[in-house]
């Protein structure tokens, strides 16, 4: 006797040991954690230049957060913008901060783009050249040199027809603002109100930056109240941290719920702690492991991974408790051989499960199927090396409460010789396949769907955007060429297709690279439209104001000397002016890339309408070394949740196949009473979702893998210990435990967890009820 334990003993500290071992080697400079759900994508089919692209504006998006600050008395407003301003200035989460436009860059956007006056051009001078509108452009210089209203500084020899300030007053805005004593005021709203925008110093969602910086802000309005001003906001980072509170308020009711009724219940069945704490152990140590090994094989672990393991918790459970409820009624020295042919059967049926998804060309999939595979394995290997060392002085101490609950489970009725029940199952499976074969036309993987902010904070967005009179698009043309000037060429091609759009009132308000910096053959262009200019109109314009003949040639002589400055992308990049431009360059070279943002949301007609034209402008069937993509970021990551979803279905089914086969091995005609029940299960759970929910995604599915794995278990548990009712006992346990852990998500206001919740609440409810009609008729039992 002492020789098997202390072999055993051995076994026990050695596997302990190297999960120490591996968790040091992981975790000796910390986890490293991913959270991008592009980095999900298969290597083979991500454009790396779309990924960045797509990187850089959620980047920008992510760091940015515009306040708005209104009240009726406008002097109260404006100094409550300045004092704020001032606060904000003074902090290190705060990276930039804009609320005023100040004289001095006035006077250097002037003194930085006036030497390209002739080559870089305001859109509305430039429709005019390009009409040979010259005569126009004459007289409109002529009246706003005798307007009273000012209109910007005026030199007659350097910029006679005022072609600069054209270009100064009407500088790309898409905001509706206008200077008002050096500060930024909306056109369009009822009370006065100003603008003030900050680019975050950190992560929007780093808990201790929305501490700091909202917790100011929240100090400021409550400050201003009593005056009558109010503030209006719009960024990630309130997303974030409503993201956060929310969760934390959830973690702190249905995880503590859940937690404490999980304790109950053990102590209320096995009357002490030790079963608790023995129940939790594998757990932990299976999480662990998998989590160390992740880290080894892949370097990171994405996030989504560590939520999808918490379904380890589910399965590898029911180990713990199958051994500890058998422990109550077998003896230490025979206990693993009696229950070791069904631990078997149910760590290989649900690692078979996980690892399918290994198989799949989506490292995300392949990572959770590590994760899972190693993290039950590594709880198996506990409850079978640590526990019957740890539970070998326990007494035999059969539970009151396997009895109770055998005696429910005979009343179930058997589907053996029972054509009602028989009947009944058939109708609902006719109904629950119709359910799903006509939910075709849903669109369960739109990210949308996943919306977790709060409506008082949606609505506060949308009233930030009808102020500014824009609103944030996730769509984007991204122009690819080998060099940054053909990337700009493209760019202007694009944009007298995209004029045409928006001067039908199919596209709203779009921002490109080129509106601030022309190609050089524009560029060029401009230049010789001047000069057309000059040849034509030149005179005609000093004669009207009566002004000498060498006022002109001066003009003639200043104009051959300016005209053969080009404003190059290099000399662009070092300008003061072009801060806010330069997001649009994805890549300067090898190859280059930029892109053109869209406002707002667009009509399925209007998207095609995109589409097809980005493929006209790619390939080399349009004779240009450029490639134009559009890229919908909506659609992307929601195409990728139904990637996943189908990957996940194909080879759960494909799993399931094979370990049909297997246990088809063992229990030969009865393997229908293992099987039956979970797959039953699956299509009922499945059929209920696409009734109540917005149809099925890849979380209902990854939550159904937990609903198979623990039903499989409950079969093949059964089967091996004849139906005893300390087993029952055992699966019931895990079914409640994994309901208390998992179904009470179904209260989650967060749309992922409600999901995952949802789908295992259903789906054990309908496996604890099926697994007892599939068993065999006893002598015992009660029919009904």
């Amino acid at each position: 006797m002492k020789k098997p334990i202390l072999s055993l003993r051995v076994a026990a500290f050695s596997w302990l040991f190297l999960v120490v071992t591996l968790s040091v080697l992981a975790f000796r400079q910390g986890p490293v954690f991913d959270s991008s759900i592009m980095n999900l994508l298969p290597t083979s089919t991500q454009q790396p230049l779309v990924q960045n692209a797509t990187d850089k504006m959620a980047a920008r998006f992510s760091k940015r957060l515009i306040v708005l600050m209104s009240g009726d008395d406008e002097a109260a407003v404006r100094q409550g913008i300045r004092s704020l301003a001032n606060t904000l200035s003074s902090m290190p989460d705060v990276a930039e901060i804009t609320w005023k436009v100040e004289n001095s860059e006035l006077s250097r956007f002037r003194q930085e783009l006036f030497p390209y006056r002739f080559a870089v051009l305001d859109a509305s001078q430039k429709e005019l050249l390009q009409a040979d509108a010259f005569t126009q452009i004459k007289d409109n210089a002529i009246a706003r040199l005798f307007s009273p209203l000012p209109s910007g500084e005026n030199n007659i020899i350097a910029d006679p027809f005022g072609l600069f300030n054209s270009l100064a007053l009407n500088r790309s805005n898409n905001l509706k603002l206008q200077v008002s004593d050096s500060l930024l005021k909306a056109t369009r709203t009822i009370q006065p109100t100003y603008m003030l925008m900050m680019t975050l110093a950190g992560d929007a969602f780093s808990p201790a930056l929305q501490r700091r910086l909202l917790g100011t802000l929240e100090s400021e309005q409550k400050r201003l109240a009593p005056s009558g001003i109010h503030l209006t906001m719009s960024g990630m980072i309130l997303h974030a941290a409503a993201g956060a509170k929310q969760a934390s308020r959830e973690i702190s009711t249905i995880g503590l719920g859940s937690l404490l009724g999980i304790i109950a219940i053990m102590l209320w069945v096995f009357r002490q702690f030790k079963p608790l704490l023995l129940m939790l152990f594998p757990v932990a140590i299976g999480c662990v492991t998998a989590a160390a090994v992740t880290q080894l094989i892949f370097g990171k672990i994405h996030l989504i991974t560590f939520a999808f393991g918490a379904g380890l918790v589910g399965v590898s459970i029911d180990y713990a408790l199958h051994f500890l409820c058998e422990r109550r009624n077998t003896k230490a020295s025979t206990i693993l051989p009696k229950i070791l042919p069904g631990l078997l059967l149910g760590l290989f049926s649900s690692v078979l499960a996980y690892a399918a998804q290994a198989f799949a060309p989506f490292p995300g999939l392949q990572q959770m199927a590590t994760f899972s595979v190693i993290g039950l394995i590594a709880s198996w290997l506990t409850v079978v090396l640590c526990l019957p060392l740890l539970t070998r002085n326990d007494v035999l101490q059969p539970l009151p409460m396997a009895v109770t609950l055998d005696k429910l489970r005979r009343r179930f009725p058997r589907i053996e010789k029972n054509p009602a029940l028989i009947s009944g199952l058939l109708i609902a499976l006719v109904l629950s396949v119709i359910t799903l074969l006509d939910s075709q036309h849903q669109n369960p993987d739109d990210i949308r769907l996943l919306q977790t902010s709060p409506p008082a904070l949606i609505e506060q967005e949308k009233s930030v955007q009808k102020a500014l009179g824009v609103s944030s698009s996730a769509q984007f043309l991204l122009i690819t060429a080998p060099t940054l000037e053909q990337c700009l060429q493209t760019e202007e091609h694009l944009s007298s297709q995209l004029d045409n759009l928006k001067a039908s009132g199919l596209l709203g308000h779009y921002q490109a690279l080129s509106k601030e910096l022309p190609s050089l053959t524009r560029q060029t262009e401009n230049i010789h439209a001047v000069q057309q200019l000059y040849q034509t109109q030149l005179a005609a314009f000093f004669n009207t104001l009566k002004l000498a003949d060498s006022q002109r040639i001066d003009a003639i002589s200043s104009f051959e000397q300016e005209s053969a400055r080009f404003l190059t992308p290099a000399l662009w990049k070092q300008l003061h002016s072009s801060a806010s431009g330069q997001d649009f360059i994805v890549q300067s070279q090898g190859p280059a890339a930029t892109v053109i943002r869209f406002s707002g949301t667009f009509k399925p007609e209007v998207k095609q309408r995109l589409i097809n034209l980005a493929d006209s402008f790619s390939g080399a069937e349009s004779g240009s070394e450029a490639d134009v993509y559009y890229v919908d970021q909506v659609e992307n990551i929601s195409t990728l949740l139904g990637h996943y979803r189908s990957q996940v279905m194909n080879w759960v089914l494909i799993a399931y196949l094979g370990v049909l086969l297997v246990l088809l091995l063992r229990y030969k005609q009865q393997v229908w009473r293992i099987v039956l029940p979970p797959l039953l299960a699956s299509i009922f759970t499945l059929a209920i979702l696409m009734h109540f929910e917005q149809g099925i995604n890849l979380f209902h599915l990854m939550a159904l893998i937990l609903v198979l794995g623990i039903g499989l278990d409950m079969g093949i548990f059964l089967s091996e210990t004849h139906d005893a009712a300390h087993t029952w006992l055992a699966v019931s346990l895990s079914t409640l435990t994994s309901l208390l852990a998992f179904g009470l998500l179904a209260l989650s206001k967060t749309p992922v967890l409600h999901h995952f919740g949802t789908t295992v609440l259903i789906g054990l409810t309908c496996v604890w009820l099926l697994a007892p009609m599939m068993r065999k008729q006893n002598s015992g039992d009660v029919q009904i």
